[in-house]
């Protein structure tokens, strides 16, 4: 049991479960009524999120037997077909429950499957790989969206962005944790922050400038909370890039998700429910003591 709560990094789920929160919260703010039993697609967006923790474990193994030999999968404290038949399950399950809860969820949740495996599968160690990560966390947002959102319909510009703008800060941050283990380079990592300052900076004039948002004024002291809590776990990069700085920052930077999820949602108009979704924030943190959740 060790061995497989340590294989599913437990403390980053919570992140997942957070994304798809977010989508259904935001279908409050933009006066869509969701419909019954779509709460079920936060258990799905879970599901699938842990199967591709496992799948990233199954795919990486010759890779961690040389640079993370204590990983669960090299060391035997799993076996590598348990570990195949648990991911398997995870994503069936995943799957099936959005389709249960609809149409567009599911179709939304096969392509976040296939964004998983293909992630996982190879393009992880390719230039694409951060775009498909991010394209991943985006899909788990836009799951809850869904559920109230016709794939067909013309999304309001938030339910567009909302989604969109948690893709490029995954992006980000996977750009900056390929290189965890050997530590990153001076340009890499400073590359890596510019780009989330610069993403940052292009959210806040957003919101500013688009018409009818944000959907409360309640909604700025999100907002400089999660640049606050950003700048302190980010910073840091730009002058100590080493391995142990840099998988801190990692660490640090997808608990943050919930928070930035919260920030949307009020941007949204749901300032009070965005407490809801920041509180994920605190399982993944009690649990973060025990877990890496890198």
């Amino acid at each position: 049991m060790s061995g497989l709560l340590t294989l599913l990094r437990p403390p980053n789920v919570f992140t997942a479960f957070a994304d798809s929160f977010a989508g259904l919260v935001m279908l409050v703010g933009l006066d869509v009524a969701v419909p019954n039993g779509a709460w079920a697609i936060v258990a799905a967006s879970g599901c699938l999120y842990l199967a591709g923790i496992v799948f990233n474990d199954v795919f990486d193994r010759e890779v961690d037997a040389r640079e993370r030999p204590t990983r669960p999968i090299p060391s035997g404290a799993v076996l590598l077909r348990i570990a195949v038949l648990l991911a398997v399950v995870l994503m069936a399950a995943g799957v099936g429950i959005a389709w249960w809860v609809g149409r567009g969820p599911g179709l939304l949740a096969v392509a976040l499957a296939g964004c998983i495996l293909v992630y996982d599968g190879g393009l992880k160690s390719t230039v694409f790989g951060p775009p498909v990560m991010g394209a991943c966390r985006g899909l788990n947002m836009a799951l809850g969206l869904s559920t109230g959102l016709a794939l067909g319909a013309r999304w309001p510009a938030i339910a567009v962005t909302g989604p969109v703008f948690l893709a490029l800060y995954v992006a980000g941050l996977t750009h900056l944790a390929r290189d965890e283990v050997g530590g990153n380079t001076a340009w890499r990592a400073r590359a890596g922050v510019a780009f989330l300052a610069v993403l940052a900076i292009g959210a806040v004039i957003g919101i500013a400038a688009a018409p009818g948002l944000p959907g409360s004024p309640w909604a700025w002291p999100w907002v400089a909370f999660a640049l606050v809590l950003g700048v302190r776990n980010w910073a840091p990069v730009w002058r100590h890039h080493d391995p142990s700085s840099t998988g801190r920052a990692i660490g640090g930077g997808i608990v943050l998700i919930p928070v930035l999820d919260a920030a949307v949602c009020a941007v949204t108009g749901e300032p009070w429910w965005a407490i809801a979704v920041a509180a994920l924030t605190v399982p993944a943190l009690v649990l973060k003591r025990h877990f890496s959740p890198t």
